[in-house]
């Protein structure tokens, strides 16, 4: 007979990920995530499997979770040149409200794992295309409505926002300044003209 999951799997998968998030994979050892969850060794192990996995499991309810935010930012307004605005401010008030400075799991991976972890590497490659897709398909709306200009085509500038999205939290993890996030934004957005 199995044994009874006697704990919340989304409360530990939150704290195993806030974990990770500041303190990277390779800086967060087992001990670090039994005090964390509350959860003993031989408990992570049977519901999660190993760290990696465990890791995992925490990639993908991190990018679950920063999507379905995404998507409620942006839901208000059927706008496609206003959802990229949108996007951007979001990402700007994200970067602002950061105080620990943590940054982005997703990039803090892909810069401490990527080319080592080949089913890492995967995950960071197919989040990448999808957010690439998504700023492509609103840019292809926004130019099919007549919102921006096609001097550029939508799958160039989708590069061109998903490049800058993902720039903007590392500068804004450097140095977190309304201003200067502002003007990055700002410029980045210039070719939607």
């Amino acid at each position: 007979m199995p044994k009874e999951v006697l704990f919340n799997e989304a409360m530990v998968l939150q704290k195993a990920t806030g974990l990770f998030w500041h303190k990277g994979y390779n800086g967060t050892s087992m001990d670090d995530l039994t005090k964390a969850t509350g959860l003993s060794r031989s408990s992570l192990y049977n519901s999660f499997g190993d760290k990696h996995s465990l890791f995992m499991r925490c990639l993908n309810y991190y990018l679950s979770d920063q999507e379905k935010s995404l998507m409620q930012a942006v839901g208000g307004t059927a706008s496609p040149l206003k959802k990229i605005k949108i996007a951007f401010k979001y990402m700007v008030d994200v970067i602002l409200r950061d105080e620990k400075r943590d940054g982005c799991l997703m990039i803090n991976t892909t810069t401490e794992l990527c080319n080592v972890d080949e089913e890492i590497g995967t995950l960071v490659l197919k989040n990448t295309d999808a957010m690439e897709h998504l700023f492509q398909q609103w840019v292809k709306e926004a130019q099919q409505q007549g919102e921006i200009g096609k001097t550029f085509s939508a799958q160039a500038i989708g590069k061109h926002l998903l490049n800058t999205y993902s720039g903007l939290r590392i500068s804004g993890q450097a140095k977190p300044d309304k201003k200067s996030l502002d003007d990055i934004v700002k410029v980045a957005l210039s070719v939607l003209v």
